[in-house]
Formats: C-alpha cells, sequence, structure tokens
C-alpha cells in the first residue's frame, strides 16, 4: 500500500474511464436514464502494483473455475454485429490513459503503474475470463455484460452463478441490438468501450481485495459504492436489483 499522504487516486481513474468514449455517446445511449456522473467514491483506496497484481490473480483463479464443467453458450448469428476488430494502436493510446488517470494524483507513482499496467497484460487476463465463460471481449455488449455482473457482486457482496452472469449477458446483448445507435457504433468507439471495461473490472476487483484484506469498513463501502455508480451508466442499480437467470430485475 501507499502511503496516505501518496495515494494514487483510484476513484478519479474510475470516474474518467467513461470519458476514453464520451464522443461515441454509447454510455449515453446505452439506457434513457444514464447518469452523466461517474462518481468518485474510490478517492481513498490506494491501489499499489501489489494490489492490481493480486487483482489480476483473482480473475484469473475466477476464470479457471467457471472454465471447469461449463457447458458451452450456444452460438448466437447476430454477434458479429456487436463487435469488432482490435486496433493494437487504440489499445496503446487506452493503456497510456489508464496510467496517466491512475498517476495523476501522484505524478511519481506513474513509474509503479507502468508496470502494473505493462502491455497487453490486463487485456490478455480480461480475455480469458472473459472466454472461460464462453464469451468474447471482442463484443463490447459482453463486456458491459462482465461489468455489471461484477458490479453487482461486489455491491450486494455476494458471486453470480452461471445461470445469473447468462441471464446479464442475454440481457445485456438484447438491448444492444434493439438499439440502432449501438449496432452503429464504429469499430474504433466500440474497442474504446470494451477496453476500458477491462480496465474498470481489473480495478474494482483489486479496490475490492485491497479493502477486504485492511479489514477497512469505510474503505469497503466506498468500493461498493464505486461499483453501484459504474453500474448506473448504464442504467442498471445493481444495489437494488437482483440478478436473475433472465437478468437484471427489480424484486
Amino acid at each position: 500500500m501507499l502511503e496516505a499522504p501518496r495515494r494514487s487516486g483510484i476513484g478519479a481513474t474510475l470516474a474518467a474511464l467513461v470519458c476514453l468514449c464520451s464522443s461515441s455517446a454509447a454510455h449515453a445511449q446505452w439506457s434513457g436514464h444514464a447518469t452523466a456522473s461517474y462518481g468518485r467514491g474510490l478517492g481513498a483506496i490506494s491501489l499499489s502494483q501489489g494490489n492490481l497484481s493480486l487483482g489480476r490473480t483473482v480473475l484469473r483463479e475466477r476464470a479457471a473455475r467457471r472454465t471447469n464443467g461449463l457447458p458451452p453458450v450456444p452460438a448466437r448469428r447476430d454477434t458479429a454485429t456487436l463487435t469488432y476488430t482490435p486496433d493494437p494502436q487504440l489499445s496503446e493510446k487506452i493503456r497510456v490513459s489508464m496510467i496517466d488517470l491512475a498517476s495523476a494524483a501522484n505524478p511519481s507513482s506513474r513509474p509503479q503503474w507502468e508496470k502494473a499496467i505493462d502491455g497487453d497484460a490486463i487485456l490478455r487476463d480480461f480475455d480469458n475470463l472473459m472466454t472461460a465463460q464462453g464469451y468474447s471481449r471482442l463484443n463490447f455488449a459482453d463486456d458491459v455484460a462482465m461489468l455489471l455482473a461484477v458490479c453487482w457482486e461486489i455491491a450486494n457482496d455476494r458471486d453470480a452463478s452461471d445461470a445469473q452472469v447468462r441471464g446479464a449477458h442475454t440481457q445485456m446483448r438484447s438491448v444492444a441490438l434493439s438499439n440502432p445507435t449501438l449496432r452503429a457504433l464504429p469499430g474504433p468507439e466500440r474497442q474504446a468501450l470494451a477496453e476500458s471495461v477491462a480496465y474498470q473490472v481489473l480495478f474494482l476487483y483489486a479496490a475490492k481485495i485491497a479493502a477486504d484484506r485492511s479489514g477497512n469498513q469505510p474503505q469497503l463501502a466506498e468500493v461498493r459504492e464505486s461499483a453501484t455508480k459504474a453500474a448506473r451508466q448504464f442504467g442498471v442499480d445493481v444495489s437494488h436489483m437482483v440478478l436473475t437467470d433472465r437478468g437484471f430485475r427489480r424484486p
């Protein structure tokens, strides 16, 4: 952990992630009541290189658990409508943006963040997590569904079942396919949305682990609030909705 006066602003990082795709208006179009603000609930959380590494380990372990005995997801003919071909140069720009945002509050921490966010390691971990569950990180609707499922888990301090995860993915695909604006998103904007989601998932995991290990209840509450605000960007109130095998529903 970094000392308190030198804490990196993970809250500001998460808050600014949404700006990566602001030009696409994808967030605003995802639902009729998407909020423009992201929230800064994790501002007091320190995300060190060690915690980020631990977060990646948790993602890999989760992927391994999901792989064991998980039946394949039925093929969808319309999947190509929601996918994109990744541009390595854009991936690098997004990676550098993550480093800029993470180190903005403490410029001296930049070398630490450059090591922690090295190459495409985080994207590979996220890709493994998605693949283990029968999905692709190249499908931006699936990426959003994964973020929402993770936010629901963090906000409610519980694990989603395979059926619940599938429900979230089915629901988000349906939303995206029924929205002309989302279907028409250019490839670069799909990529910016999808890859920013990948970083959000890992940052939230790492922050949750840091709070759990420290036993700091106020910090844990801040992580849960940040997860709630992240999901609210897509019109889903994970703190007041249940996740079912048909997706998110009001209780």
